[in-house]
């Protein structure tokens, strides 16, 4: 069977993650083709045509044509099958690789049975509207055009990143919580960033608002978000009181306290001694502590 590319970019600019593509179509729409692309493609129609327009990827096995809108996606090496006569005038394209969306979404999976059902018609408005901008910016070139598109182009990889987390059928939650993926990020830059993030950036790194994440990580691990960013540093100002000579001031500054102040107001609430004092008992004692390598009990139980 035939696999089309009968498309013509007109203009383009493209960087080291991915390429942004104004297309043209050069041959007229036939009943039925078959497409296929090398790399990761999202295409948005400029103008959206008005005639019907249906698809379905060839993933093995029988599956119903779906319609395809305004924005759509075709991963890297699957065909995708179009019933259509009517063709958009010009196309937005950006293409990526696997390697590049991995970047800023890591292992998403886009070949996910849950993803794939939604991406003949991906109807995210922050995607539709970076892809316009993208379109606008490649019909007419303005000042600095390049760090302009290489801006909307990264934008556009986290943006879809998100929308394929939350559609993935293997991102399921716990217990109605936080996904699997979403607490594994928490728990990498938690426990082995070289320091604790705050709980702002942990919202920003999953791309829930704080009050989902808080909800969500309750849920799943039994304790708040805050109590174990606060157990974890905790065990990292054991770790490094005990087995290294940093002054207060460096060990504050390493797990995000403001100043050593702060620190030890913190430690001594939790242990009920000062940081200085815990110092000299284990000195005296010559215990070594580890900082932890997986999250504190309660929370931990549920990586399992």
């Amino acid at each position: 069977m035939e696999t089309h590319h009968s498309h013509e970019t007109v203009a383009r600019l493209d960087s080291r993650l991915f390429s942004l593509q104004l297309a043209t179509h050069m041959q007229p729409a036939a009943d039925y083709e078959v497409y296929e692309e090398p790399d990761h493609v999202l295409a948005l129609q400029r103008v959206q045509s008005l005639g019907a327009c249906e698809g379905r990827y060839k993933t093995g096995g029988a599956r119903d044509y779906s319609s395809i809108g305004r924005l759509m996606f075709l991963p890297a090496g699957m065909p995708l099958e179009v019933r259509t006569r009517c063709r958009p005038e010009q196309v937005v394209r950006c293409v990526f690789t696997t390697e590049a969306l991995g970047v800023y979404g890591g292992a998403c999976d886009v070949y996910d049975r849950g993803a794939l059902s939604t991406f003949l018609n991906v109807r995210r408005r922050e995607m539709i509207e970076l892809m316009t901008l993208v379109g606008e910016e490649l019909a007419s070139p303005g000042l600095a055009r390049e760090t302009l598109a290489e801006s909307l182009g990264i934008a556009l990889l986290i943006q879809f990143a998100r929308y394929v987390s939350v559609h993935s059928q293997g991102d399921v939650g716990y217990r109605g919580g936080l996904a699997r993926r979403h607490l594994r990020l928490i728990k990498e830059a938690v426990e082995e960033g070289d320091r604790c993030p705050s709980l702002s950036e942990l919202s920003e790194l999953v791309g829930l608002s704080l009050r989902h994440l808080t909800r969500a990580f309750k849920q799943t691990t039994g304790i708040t978000v805050y109590t174990y960013v606060e157990q974890v540093r905790l065990s990292k100002t054991k770790a490094l009181l005990a087995d290294t000579d940093m002054l207060m001031k460096e060990i504050a500054a390493a797990l995000g306290f403001s100043c050593a102040s702060s620190l030890s107001v913190a430690f001594r609430k939790l242990t009920g001694e000062t940081p200085q004092d815990y110092r000299k008992r284990h000195r005296r004692a010559q215990t070594r502590i580890v900082v932890p390598t997986a999250m504190p009990r309660s929370a931990g139980l549920l990586l399992s």
